[in-house]
Parts: C-alpha cells; structure tokens; sequence
C-alpha cells in the first residue's frame, strides 16, 4: 500500500511541476472552498469465488467539502471529503453496509481560468478507509483500505466576483480485497463520483 501512495503522489507531483511550467502568472484568488451535493455510484466487481451471492454495493447521495489551493491562475490543488454509506445486497436482500471515507487529493488544470465558464481537469490519489463494515451473512467481516488514482473533470461557473457555481466528476480507482469468514476476496468499488454545488474564492 505505501509504494502504491508513492507511485501515485509521485506522478501526481510530476504532473503538477510540468503543468506549472505553462501557466499564467497572473494576479488571482489563492484560496477556494466549495460544498457540493455528491453522488456516489460505485461500479463494483466481486471476486468470482462469490458469484453465486449476487453481491452489490448500492449507491448514496452525501454532502462534500473540498478546499482549493491555486498555485497560478491556471493550476491548483484540491483536497475533496465525504462520507458514504452503501447498503449491501445478494440477490436483492439486504445483508449488510459499510461506510466508506474517501478523501482525494488531485492536481487541477484550468485552461480557461478566469473565464465565465472554466472547464477545468485533474489527477490525482485516494485513500479509501472502510468503517463499520458488517455483513449478516458472515460474522467475520471486514473491507481493506485502499490507495488509488483518481481522474477529475468539471467547470466553475461564474455566479459574481468570487462565488461560482461548480459541476464536477470523478472517478476512483477503489482496488481492494474484503475479508469473509477468514478468507480474502477481491472486491473493486471504483466509485463514480457526481456532483454540483458552490464555491468562493479569496
């Protein structure tokens, strides 16, 4: 897990100095801070040694908080969180739920910054903790943490000088093994994530 985290800071950072080397140097609001309304639908895949369980993880709607940080006009650093909590199923029977906190950390491009409408993109890591994780079906029962890439894309939207309105997506590389009565099984979550909201800068 910790060469993992490297791997994916490393490139992150890498990306974040070459991106660095082309943008504006204009004058620019160094500090941004957004709420959103999150959707999160996981796209999971159960190891095959379950199959026979139907197992699926069910989607969730949660608030969400990001804290940005611009280091040019043109390129930023975003720190989102927020806490979800998926209901487990087989075959359509409730068996169980875990809460899962996901805070990204990603390197954002804004192409158009400044503009009314500014489309941005971005790269970045995830670290997964899964809490409170239980499954009726198993009394031992338990989701490893997870560290992963994440990909951004989204736009602000300009409401007034320093408030805009923000859409945004990101998908999660959630690669990660679940623990069954003793056993572990591969469980990808690699959760999309949708969402809109507000946002100031300063």
């Amino acid at each position: 897990m910790k060469k993992r985290l490297s791997r994916v800071m490393g490139l992150t950072v890498l990306l974040a100095m070459g991106l660095a080397t082309v943008a504006s140097a204009d004058e620019y609001s160094k500090f941004g801070v957004g709420i959103r309304a999150v959707y999160a639908k996981p796209s999971e895949t159960v190891d095959s040694r379950l199959s026979a369980l139907g197992l699926k993880v069910d989607d969730d709607v949660v608030p969400g908080l990001d804290l940005q940080y611009f280091f040019t006009k043109n390129l930023s650093a975003e720190l989102f969180a927020a806490v979800t909590k998926h209901e487990i199923t087989s075959n359509s029977q409730n068996v169980g739920s875990t809460w899962l906190l996901p805070p990204t950390l990603t390197v954002k491009y804004h192409p158009l910054a400044g503009s009314a409408v500014s489309p941005y993109a971005g790269f970045g890591v995830n670290v997964t903790l899964p809490f409170n994780s239980r499954l009726n079906i198993a009394q031992d029962f338990s989701i490893d943490n997870s560290v992963g890439w994440v990909a951004q894309a989204g736009a602000d939207i300009k409401i007034k000088d320093n408030v805009y309105f923000n859409i945004d997506y990101k998908y999660i590389n959630l690669d990660t093994k679940m623990r069954v009565a003793g056993t572990k099984y591969k469980l990808d979550l690699n959760p999309n994530l949708f969402g809109m909201g507000l946002g100031y800068r300063f």
